[in-house]
């Protein structure tokens, strides 16, 4: 077994785990956490805002995620699907996430690609969120 590979599966399952798990624990209004203060001071959503519930509905089955930002809901459920995958190719003695070596593992990594993934990532719900408060879509 790839012991690094390993460790990416079982980060990318309990990543994606963390946020189910305390959708679990608060309650369905998911209001335990104080007001965004990126909200309070631009009158506009945050990337995250809306997650809490989002989460909270979701762990309950509730098809109201979706008025909230469940976009990070699909983000987490698609860390612990890829990190259920990679622990399994991992137990075959496949190594899925690092195989890529040498040229071609430079090229994808970039810093440049790196970033524009992040901002990727952090853009795609930020849109989700601003959409849902009427601020980009009626």
């Amino acid at each position: 077994m790839h012991a690094h590979e390993r460790r990416l599966g079982l980060l990318l399952v309990a990543g994606g785990c963390l946020p189910f798990a305390a959708g679990a624990l608060v309650g369905e209004d998911g209001a335990v956490l104080p007001p965004c203060p990126f909200r309070s001071v631009t009158g506009l959503p945050c990337p995250l805002c809306g997650a809490t519930r989002a989460f909270a509905l979701a762990t309950r089955g509730d098809d109201r995620m979706w008025q909230f930002n469940a976009a990070w809901v699909l983000v987490a459920a698609a860390a612990v699907l890829t990190g259920a995958l990679v622990l399994a190719a991992s137990a075959r003695g496949r190594a899925p996430l690092t195989a890529a070596r040498g040229a071609l593992a430079a090229h994808l990594a970039t810093p440049a690609r790196v970033t524009a993934c992040i901002a990727l990532a952090l853009l795609v719900p930020w849109a989700y969120a601003l959409a849902q408060a009427g601020t980009i879509a009626p």
